[in-house]
């Protein structure tokens, strides 16, 4: 295999490693359904409010739900992202006026941190 043939392979494989997945109202309840889960709520037509670092949070699974998916969840604005423990939904985090995420990268990884915290107590 050639050096360039590894590195595609490489780049790929790094992709498949950070890249969140979509899912559907239809599979919806099953992904959310165990551990801690954060689902990212964001617009298709409007990938200025795509919230950058979702995917970077640890002790999760990041999954992402296009709006016009998402009519059972009652959300009003984008970027929405909603945070569930065991199925249950344990906090939303919404936009603000400025059609911003209202939350932090800190802030969210902090409610899981506490989330992972309180199963050892």
């Amino acid at each position: 295999m050639s050096w360039l043939n590894k590195f595609i392979s490489l780049l790929f494989f790094c992709q498949l490693l950070t890249a969140q997945e979509f899912i559907t109202e239809k599979n919806y309840d099953n992904k959310v359904g165990s551990g801690i889960v954060v689902v990212e709520v964001w617009a298709e037509f409007n990938k200025a409010n795509e919230v950058s670092w979702v995917s970077q949070l640890n002790d999760c699974v990041v999954y992402r739900i296009n709006i016009q998916e998402a009519s059972s969840l009652n959300v009003k604005t984008i970027p929405t992202v909603i945070l569930y423990n065991s199925g249950e939904e344990y906090r939303r985090f919404k936009a603000n006026i400025m059609l911003e995420l209202d939350a932090t990268k800190q802030q969210v990884q902090d409610t899981i941190n506490k989330i992972v915290l309180s199963k050892f107590q």
